[in-house]
């Protein structure tokens, strides 16, 4: 039980700016790659945290104020860790250069052209899909969930593309880890919007390999920026397939809860 917390903890610690302030003794490589384990449910902590600002906010003002704060608040938990990684991945990927060139632009902690419009499209995209999504708390709450729950279909038997450094989960991560993650994905969307999200995971799960196919091609492998990438990529894709299916499906999110 304590080796299950201390990985969870050092998830937590790698993928937000929670303050981790415990003793979590030695820290190895197998400890992070099982953590691996625990990405929905950082994601879900995550989610939290950003939902309780947009319910708090609303409580006084209108729905686009929560929202903006609700997106403020992912941003600064996470760090923009992720966007980031979007950000670094569509400069490297559409800078039109060799593989080699690619690798060292993602790299570059400077933001060119193709990053600063993947970031404001993909903040723009989120917030228009929130603002018409509904329930939108529960979006909120789901979004950085989507992102973690896919993840291993970026990194099982990926290949890490740099001949120095190493991606901590890229390559690394067991089969068994990344169906942990599935299963924790599953009973998350089953949750929300009952056999709809069988669908819906399935959709996300989907997109994250294909990205994976694409990137690969590009670079030959997959790093923590475009781990990063997926996981933005998705949340948006998720806010995106509820709107249509409750559109034209008659999705109604937390149905499972309606019956009970």
């Amino acid at each position: 039980m304590k080796t299950q917390l201390k990985r969870f903890l050092l998830t937590l610690g790698f993928m937000t700016r929670i303050p981790v302030n415990v003793n979590l003794g030695e820290v190895k490589d197998e400890d992070m790659q099982k953590g691996f384990l625990y990405y929905p449910v950082v994601g879900l902590v995550i989610g939290l945290c950003d939902m309780a600002v947009y319910l708090l906010v609303t409580l006084v003002l209108p729905d686009v104020f929560g929202i903006l704060f609700a997106m403020l608040t992912n941003l600064c938990v996470t760090g923009a860790f992720h966007l980031d990684g979007l950000s670094d991945t569509a400069d490297g990927i559409y800078s039109a250069r060799t593989k080699e060139r690619m690798l060292e632009i993602m790299k570059d902690s400077r933001i060119g052209t193709n990053g600063a419009v993947a970031m404001c499209f993909d903040l723009a995209l989120k917030f228009a899909g929130i603002y018409y999504s509904n329930p939108k708390w529960l979006l909120i709450l789901l979004m950085p969930v989507a992102g973690k729950m896919v993840q291993g279909a970026l990194v099982y038997k990926a290949i890490y593309p740099r001949e120095k450094g190493i991606g901590i989960y890229v390559g690394t991560v067991s089969l068994g880890t990344v169906i942990g993650t599935v299963i924790l994905g599953l009973i998350a969307m089953i949750a929300a919007f009952s056999l709809w999200g069988v669908l819906i995971f399935a959709v996300l799960f989907v997109f994250a390999y294909l990205f994976r196919v694409y990137i690969t091609g590009k670079i030959g492998g997959i790093t923590g920026d475009v781990m990063g990438a997926g996981s933005e990529l998705s949340e948006v894709l998720l806010l995106l397939l509820v709107i249509i299916l409750t559109k034209y499906a008659g999705l109604q999110p937390l149905s499972l809860f309606a019956m009970l």
